[in-house]
Protein backbone atom coordinates (compact mmCIF):
# COMPACT_ATOMS: atom_id res chain seq x y z
CA UNK A 1 0.00 0.00 0.00
CA UNK A 2 2.66 2.01 -0.03
CA UNK A 3 2.99 2.48 -3.63
CA UNK A 4 2.77 5.61 -5.55
CA UNK A 5 1.08 4.68 -8.93
CA UNK A 6 1.87 8.32 -10.25
CA UNK A 7 5.12 8.25 -12.85
CA UNK A 8 7.94 10.32 -12.11
CA UNK A 9 5.90 12.56 -15.41
CA UNK A 10 3.11 12.84 -13.23
CA UNK A 11 4.68 14.13 -10.27
CA UNK A 12 6.09 16.83 -12.23
CA UNK A 13 9.77 15.65 -12.22
CA UNK A 14 11.72 15.42 -15.59
CA UNK A 15 12.62 11.92 -16.44
CA UNK A 16 15.76 12.31 -18.46
CA UNK A 17 17.24 14.86 -16.17
CA UNK A 18 20.85 14.14 -15.59
CA UNK A 19 21.85 12.34 -12.11
CA UNK A 20 24.51 14.85 -10.82
CA UNK A 21 24.87 12.75 -8.26
CA UNK A 22 26.82 10.00 -9.34
CA UNK A 23 28.51 12.19 -12.05
CA UNK A 24 32.11 11.67 -12.30
CA UNK A 25 34.66 14.41 -10.82
CA UNK A 26 35.45 16.76 -14.05
CA UNK A 27 38.88 16.13 -15.93
CA UNK A 28 41.31 18.79 -15.50
CA UNK A 29 44.62 17.26 -17.10
CA UNK A 30 43.72 19.20 -20.65
CA UNK A 31 44.23 22.37 -18.72
CA UNK A 32 47.31 21.78 -17.32
CA UNK A 33 48.52 19.74 -20.62
CA UNK A 34 47.22 23.26 -22.43
CA UNK A 35 49.45 25.06 -19.92
CA UNK A 36 52.47 22.86 -20.18
CA UNK A 37 52.58 23.58 -24.01
CA UNK A 38 52.27 27.09 -23.51
CA UNK A 39 55.36 27.49 -21.24
CA UNK A 40 57.63 25.14 -23.31
CA UNK A 41 56.45 27.40 -26.28
CA UNK A 42 57.32 30.46 -24.22
CA UNK A 43 60.57 29.31 -22.70
CA UNK A 44 61.81 28.21 -26.95
CA UNK A 45 61.00 31.44 -28.03
CA UNK A 46 62.70 33.15 -25.23
CA UNK A 47 65.59 31.22 -25.86
CA UNK A 48 65.54 31.75 -29.64
CA UNK A 49 65.54 35.72 -28.77
CA UNK A 50 68.37 35.14 -26.61
CA UNK A 51 70.38 33.14 -28.98
CA UNK A 52 69.49 35.90 -31.72
CA UNK A 53 70.64 38.80 -29.44
CA UNK A 54 73.68 37.00 -29.29
CA UNK A 55 74.18 36.67 -32.94
CA UNK A 56 73.33 40.14 -33.36
CA UNK A 57 75.81 41.69 -30.91
CA UNK A 58 78.83 39.43 -32.51
CA UNK A 59 77.31 40.70 -35.73
CA UNK A 60 77.42 44.35 -34.79
CA UNK A 61 80.29 44.51 -32.12
CA UNK A 62 82.68 45.04 -35.05
CA UNK A 63 83.44 48.05 -36.91
CA UNK A 64 84.17 48.97 -40.69
CA UNK A 65 88.13 50.20 -42.15
CA UNK A 66 87.64 53.03 -44.93
CA UNK A 67 90.72 54.97 -46.51
CA UNK A 68 92.68 54.76 -49.96
CA UNK A 69 95.55 53.45 -51.53
CA UNK A 70 97.56 55.87 -53.36
CA UNK A 71 100.18 54.72 -56.15
CA UNK A 72 102.59 57.61 -56.98
CA UNK A 73 103.02 58.32 -60.78
CA UNK A 74 100.64 56.14 -61.76
CA UNK A 75 97.81 58.87 -62.77
CA UNK A 76 96.53 59.96 -66.28
CA UNK A 77 94.85 63.44 -65.83
CA UNK A 78 92.92 64.44 -63.10
CA UNK A 79 89.71 62.67 -62.26
CA UNK A 80 90.33 59.87 -65.28
CA UNK A 81 90.04 56.75 -64.17
CA UNK A 82 93.20 54.94 -63.84
CA UNK A 83 94.80 51.64 -62.40
CA UNK A 84 98.21 50.63 -61.50
CA UNK A 85 101.20 50.02 -63.97
CA UNK A 86 104.38 48.99 -64.58
CA UNK A 87 105.94 47.86 -61.24
CA UNK A 88 101.87 48.39 -60.06
CA UNK A 89 100.65 46.14 -62.21
CA UNK A 90 99.21 44.10 -59.91
CA UNK A 91 96.75 46.98 -58.21
CA UNK A 92 93.46 47.17 -60.18
CA UNK A 93 89.86 47.80 -58.93
CA UNK A 94 89.24 44.45 -56.74
CA UNK A 95 92.35 43.86 -55.59
CA UNK A 96 91.78 42.20 -52.20
CA UNK A 97 92.80 43.56 -48.90
CA UNK A 98 92.96 41.55 -45.95
CA UNK A 99 92.74 41.67 -42.97
CA UNK A 100 94.12 38.70 -40.15
CA UNK A 101 94.17 38.90 -36.09
CA UNK A 102 97.09 37.99 -33.93
CA UNK A 103 96.97 34.79 -34.99
CA UNK A 104 97.39 35.45 -38.55
CA UNK A 105 93.40 34.25 -38.92
CA UNK A 106 91.24 35.95 -42.05
CA UNK A 107 88.51 38.09 -40.10
CA UNK A 108 87.67 40.34 -42.74
CA UNK A 109 87.84 40.95 -46.50
CA UNK A 110 87.43 44.14 -48.57
CA UNK A 111 88.50 45.33 -51.80
CA UNK A 112 89.97 48.48 -53.82
CA UNK A 113 87.48 50.86 -55.49
CA UNK A 114 87.87 52.37 -58.91
CA UNK A 115 91.04 53.76 -59.19
CA UNK A 116 90.84 57.74 -60.27
CA UNK A 117 93.44 60.24 -60.89
CA UNK A 118 94.68 63.50 -58.66
CA UNK A 119 97.26 64.90 -60.33
CA UNK A 120 100.12 62.26 -61.18
CA UNK A 121 99.29 59.67 -58.98
CA UNK A 122 96.07 56.77 -58.78
CA UNK A 123 93.64 56.96 -55.73
CA UNK A 124 91.79 53.86 -54.85
CA UNK A 125 89.07 54.08 -52.04
CA UNK A 126 88.56 50.88 -50.10
CA UNK A 127 85.92 49.77 -47.62
CA UNK A 128 86.52 46.66 -45.25
CA UNK A 129 83.31 45.73 -43.51
CA UNK A 130 82.92 43.47 -40.24
CA UNK A 131 85.82 43.83 -38.78
CA UNK A 132 85.61 42.23 -35.60
CA UNK A 133 86.85 44.38 -31.98
CA UNK A 134 88.52 43.25 -29.26
CA UNK A 135 91.88 42.87 -30.90
CA UNK A 136 95.04 44.42 -30.13
CA UNK A 137 96.48 44.45 -33.49
CA UNK A 138 95.30 43.75 -36.82
CA UNK A 139 97.61 42.63 -39.67
CA UNK A 140 96.51 44.22 -43.04
CA UNK A 141 97.52 42.49 -46.42
CA UNK A 142 96.97 43.91 -50.02
CA UNK A 143 97.17 41.79 -52.79
CA UNK A 144 100.83 39.95 -52.90
CA UNK A 145 102.04 42.93 -51.35
CA UNK A 146 103.31 41.79 -47.58
CA UNK A 147 101.46 42.50 -44.33
CA UNK A 148 101.75 45.79 -42.03
CA UNK A 149 100.38 46.04 -38.83
CA UNK A 150 98.00 48.15 -37.55
CA UNK A 151 96.37 49.62 -33.79
CA UNK A 152 92.52 49.19 -33.88
CA UNK A 153 92.58 52.71 -33.25
CA UNK A 154 94.70 53.90 -36.31
CA UNK A 155 92.08 51.40 -38.49
CA UNK A 156 88.99 53.05 -37.31
CA UNK A 157 90.54 56.35 -38.17
CA UNK A 158 90.77 55.41 -41.37
CA UNK A 159 93.57 54.83 -43.38
CA UNK A 160 95.73 56.31 -45.92
CA UNK A 161 98.19 53.62 -47.80
CA UNK A 162 100.85 54.89 -50.40
CA UNK A 163 103.12 52.91 -52.68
Amino acid sequence: MGENPLTPAELGEDPVAPDTANRPARRTWPIWVAIGVAAVLFLCCAGTATAGAVVWKMRHDDFTVTGDLTLADSGTKDGAVCSGNEMYGDITPGTQIVVSDAEGTVVAVGTLGEGISKGSDCVFPFTIEHVPKAQKFYGLTLGQRGTLTYTPKQLKEGLHLYL
